[in-house]
């Protein structure tokens, strides 16, 4: 199981938008590079009552890439500094030039990770495979979780209808988002969804995208959200409105506590 998450969480996919477009705490230049990254022909937000048999939403799939350095052990990952202030050092160590779009990104990253979130929010980076299973047990206060991972084909898809074919719940009202960021090796940003639910959704493509199993979460509570988030332009919604639901890309992981992870039949 452990080998096979590992390979797992070596990908990274994504569906055209920019990790930062689902992180609703964002400076006004971040805000404008997400909305920006946001394809209006694609469901990147959609309503909750989408997630229905025989609906039909737009997506389309890029070709998987990972990290250059992919998934470090834990004491590699953890003998290189991670903060802006060290950042100099690491671009030196990991051979990258400063003011290049790589270090740029890596700052960008590095923000992110620096930024403390909503005051409810729990959040952290992990930049190995224990830090993130450590990480999503201290948010959910349990040692027993389980990881979900949407599963596309890995070669991609162009942009067509996919019709739903099944939804399954995902037992419980809070859930750890973990959303890989740019970065040399493979890091991943993760925080608490704060009330939500969340579905296992079947679906096939209309123009020979074949069956693809996505896993959504609808946040059930938005009105602490930033009302400029492009969520709410894109649905024409506000904060405290409607539900916000959006799949997780590949390579993304959603963690729920295991014992509440058992899906029923919708």
């Amino acid at each position: 199981m452990a080998r096979f998450l590992l390979t797992a969480l070596l990908v990274l996919f994504v569906v055209g938008q920019q990790g930062h477009a689902f992180y609703y705490r964002y400076s006004p230049l971040a805000r404008r590079t997400a909305e920006d990254a946001v394809d209006t022909k694609m469901a990147v937000f959609f309503r909750e009552e989408a997630l229905r048999v025989g609906q039909s939403l737009p997506f389309r799939f890029p070709a998987a890439v990972t990290a250059p350095l992919g998934l470090l052990p834990r004491h590699v990952a953890d003998a290189i500094p991670f903060s802006s202030s060290a950042l100099p050092g690491v671009l030196a160590l990991l051979g990258v030039a400063e003011g290049s779009d790589q270090a740029m990104r890596m700052q960008d990253t590095l923000g992110m990770c620096e930024d403390p979130g909503l005051e409810w929010e729990a959040k952290f980076c992990a930049t190995s495979l224990e830090a993130l299973v450590e990480g999503a047990q201290g948010v959910l206060g349990t040692k027993d979780v389980r990881e979900m991972i949407s599963r596309v084909p890995p070669t991609g898809a162009p942009l067509q209808p996919y019709a739903v074919r099944a939804v399954r719940p995902i037992g419980g009202d809070v859930f750890v988002g973990c959303h890989q960021k740019e970065y040399p090796y493979t890091v991943y940003m993760c925080h608490s969804t704060g009330p939500a639910r969340a579905y296992e959704v079947e679906m096939e493509g209309a123009a020979g995208g074949g069956r693809v199993t996505l896993f959504a979460v609808c946040h059930t509570e938005t009105s602490e959200w930033d009302k400029d988030h492009v969520a709410f332009r894109f649905l024409g919604t506000k904060p405290g409105g409607p539900p916000v639901c959006h799949v997780l890309p590949y390579g993304h992981i959603l963690w729920a506590k295991k014992d509440a992870a058992a899906h029923s039949s919708a």
